[in-house]
């Protein structure tokens, strides 16, 4: 993607593509709490569930490091 072009909405964001920390629509709780535990080569992917949305944080080898969604309110 381009530098100055917009990022692409999350509603419509693939599972398979990372999400980047600075997506303007990364939620701030989600996006401190990977900042927390964020490792060089680490990616962020955003899993919609029947419920929530999950946002897994993967190692370099594509394991799962920890999952994170926010509970509605």
């Amino acid at each position: 993607m381009p530098e100055n072009a917009p990022c692409p909405p999350l509603g419509s964001w693939p599972e398979e593509k990372p999400v980047p920390l600075d997506h303007p629509e990364l939620p701030g709780p989600v996006r401190e709490a990977v900042q927390a535990l964020w490792q060089p080569g680490d990616s962020l992917h955003r899993v919609p569930c029947r419920r929530v949305v999950e946002w897994w944080l993967l190692d370099v080898d594509g394991n799962l490091v920890e999952a994170f969604w926010l509970e509605d309110r």
